[in-house]
């Protein structure tokens, strides 16, 4: 929230200067200038702040750390169930939820009259006793481990699952915010995890096995998912092409199960929400993109709802290079419903399809 503010105050700032440059009639000088702010507040984003963030929510409550932690402490989640420690730059407790393999923690804190949800890497900023210490004794280095398409994947699949955790947290404080007897689930956000590497033809499960066969090309369009004999499952197809091959978007796509017409999908944009409308014979699938997750350079993320409950989460990465395979992509699916893995394959393969004219 801190770099939040200081990013904000520099739009500010440049904005003046740009007026003050334009008084003084250096208008050139001071549209360049006026640029900059354009692309700080760019990057900032718009809304409010809690809109913005997908690491750090911040919520308005009288709740306090004991009362909260008394609510969810058998709460369980892919990072264990909730533990009190103290946290730098926080006064009095926090509750804290990890960490998992690659440090990942999202820590609960006060501060003045609101709770700070976060995800963090930073472990030696948890403040903690001796008896808490094997929580931190088998934590892999990023920076020191060899680094593959699978391990790379796992690493980012944390890093969704974290900022995931941060948005169900706020529900769950906003929620007793209102009414401090709300039901409190027992369980949050365990997931299936499956990883496609664009230098291999397969979605693969956390194990490295084969799950489905994937096959993409953005010309001739190619979006499709098949099972281990070859046979499709699902396809997705646009519904128009203009005079240069290129896909008319605004013209939708139609979706196909077994070679057959199964549904339509069709690019949404809400005020600020965006991405596709999954319409199928089963119902309706919502695809929200959300914002990149920088820590582990991924982006194109969405996530998979149906009816209001969060089915998967999407995420893709920009070309990386490894040491064995070169340049490739790496996409992610955790899985919250595997009944539905095809569906969340075929919009993942469709989704990097369409991005594939963009991230070589």
């Amino acid at each position: 929230m801190k770099q939040d503010r200081a990013i904000t105050a520099l739009g500010v700032l440049t904005v003046i200067l740009a007026l003050l440059m334009m008084s003084v009639g250096k208008f050139i000088m001071g549209g360049i200038i006026a640029l900059l702010a354009f692309g700080i507040f760019w990057t900032r984003g718009g809304g409010k702040f809690n809109d913005r963030s997908i690491y750090e929510k911040v919520i308005r409550t009288d709740l306090g750390i004991d009362e909260l932690f008394e609510k969810i402490k058998d709460v369980d989640t892919p990072f264990g169930k909730p533990w009190i420690a103290g946290c730098k730059g926080y006064e009095g407790d926090s509750i804290v939820f990890g960490p998992g393999r690659f440090k990942d923690c999202v820590i609960i804190s006060r501060g003045g009259k609101n709770i700070v949800i976060r995800h963090m890497t930073l472990t030696d900023n948890i403040i903690r006793s001796e008896e808490d210490e094997y929580r931190f004794s088998e934590l892999i280095n990023a920076a020191e481990a060899d680094v593959t398409p699978e391990r790379y994947a796992i690493f980012a699949g944390f890093k969704l699952a974290s900022v995931m955790l941060v948005k169900h947290l706020m529900e769950i404080v906003e929620k007793l915010t209102e009414d401090r007897n709300a039901d409190v689930p027992d369980s949050l956000d365990f997931f299936r995890f499956y990883y496609h590497n664009s230098s291999d033809g397969y979605l693969r499960d956390s194990d490295g096995a084969e799950a489905l066969k994937v096959e993409y090309s953005y010309s001739p369009f190619r979006s499709a998912v098949l099972d281990g004999e070859g046979s499709e499952m699902a396809s997705v197809m646009p519904h128009a092409f203009n005079k240069k091959g290129i896909v008319v978007d605004m013209a939708g796509y139609e979706l196909f199960a077994n070679g057959e017409h199964y549904g339509e999908i069709k690019r949404f944009r809400e005020g600020k929400k965006e991405g596709f409308i999954c319409s199928t014979e089963d119902g309706d699938y919502t695809v929200n993109i959300f914002p990149s997750c920088m820590r582990a350079k991924i982006s194109c993320n969405y996530t998979v709802e149906r009816d209001g409950e969060l089915k998967a989460v999407i995420g893709g990465s920009p070309s990386l290079q490894f040491d064995a395979e070169g340049w490739c992509r790496n996409d992610l699916i955790l899985s919250y419903d595997d009944d539905y893995l095809v569906l969340y394959a075929i919009l993942e393969i469709f989704i990097l399809t369409l991005n594939s004219r963009f991230l070589k």
